[in-house]
């Protein structure tokens, strides 16, 4: 098997194969062990655009903590001579986040030097990701885990090269997103089905990358609650899970459709376009007591302000008119319907 991980030119073989192989020695091998055969097949592999998915494997499997730090700094040098100077792409986006689990703080050069070069714009911006995690800086504070949907202007260059003429101190990262004991111990109807939607909202969280808090149901402040609560008469169940499970860039995925549920940091912007125009003006086709809490690709799901009941309405958008139903009895009959 391992022979044909070496020479085949088919990626769905290599990496089907590759797994395989690694299904057998991590049963048998220790880190050092595991880390020895991948970087092996790093070297000898003969086909260079499958070194990426050796090097995402390896960040996922090995665990660095238990290899020594002169095989560290020995794969760390090794990376940098012989796939980052003439490595492809896809190699040089998966180096990024190993360097700083090899050399922690010593990676900080490389990784500059990487943010600062005219690389391709992911490579970049996963460079600048991975400096902020070591460093505990807020580089990538509110951006997509995903560096390869970071914009140009996201890159905060500015803000890392003031860093580095402060001599690079680190710094206090990311505090854990506040949540409600009742998530795991639920005991009201309500907990119920918000703790249901939080176990499957868990599958799409990062616990290790705190500097944006996608598919979290978070206790929210206050003072933002009270603000909301005042201006859209907000009362029942719904204002008791704003404030207790306060979605944070909560996406839910239905079939064909996904579903994008509203938390007090982004309920108010995401009236504009239904009931309030980009500039805050008033839109007299929408009905005034109507608040969305979430959409559908732009189909609102709203409740009625003031009502103690939460029932939810829907409606399609582009027809002309706005012509709600009520598509929900209760707000936990539609967070059970998102949990499922």
């Amino acid at each position: 098997m391992k022979n044909l991980i070496l020479t085949t030119d088919q990626p769905g073989e290599f990496i089907d194969s590759f797994d395989q192989y690694l299904k057998k020695i991590v049963k048998k091998s220790d880190s050092c062990q595991l880390l020895d055969e991948m970087v092996d097949i790093l070297i000898r592999n003969q086909v260079q655009l499958h070194n990426w998915w050796v090097l995402s494997r390896m960040l996922e499997l090995v665990d660095f903590s238990k290899v020594e730090q002169a095989k560290k700094e020995e794969l760390a040098a090794l990376l940098e001579k012989r796939f980052w100077q003439d490595g492809h792409p896809r190699e040089w986006y998966w180096i990024c986040p190993l360097m700083p689990r090899l050399t922690e703080a010593k990676s900080y050069p490389f990784l500059i030097d990487v943010v600062r070069s005219d690389r391709p714009r992911d490579v970049r911006a996963n460079a600048m990701k991975n400096l902020a995690k070591a460093s505990g800086q807020p580089f990538n504070r509110n951006l997509p885990k995903d560096p390869g949907k970071w914009k140009e202007e996201d890159l905060r260059v500015q803000e890392m090269e003031a860093w580095i003429a402060e001599g690079c101190p680190a710094g206090a990262g990311y505090l854990p997103p506040v949540l409600d004991g009742a998530l795991d111990a639920p005991a009201t109807p309500l907990e119920a089905v918000v703790s249901a939607l939080n176990r499957k909202l868990k599958k799409n969280q990062d616990p290790t990358d705190f500097s944006s808090y996608d598919n979290y149901l978070v206790v929210a402040p206050s003072e933002d609650v009270e603000r909301l609560q005042s201006k859209y008469q907000l009362k029942g169940n719904y204002l008791d899970f704003l404030k207790r499970f306060s979605p944070c860039n909560v996406i839910v995925s239905k079939g064909a459709y996904d579903i994008f549920l509203y938390g007090v940091e982004n309920l108010e912007e995401n009236q504009k376009g239904y009931s309030v125009s980009e500039q805050g003006e008033a839109l007299d086709a929408w009905p005034k007591d109507y608040l969305v809490i979430a959409d559908r690709f732009g189909d609102p799901y709203c409740i009625r302000m003031g009502e103690e009941e939460s029932l939810i309405y829907f409606a399609k958008h582009g027809e002309g008119a706005w012509k709600f139903k009520k598509q929900y009895n209760s707000l936990e009959e539609f967070l059970a319907y998102l949990a499922k």
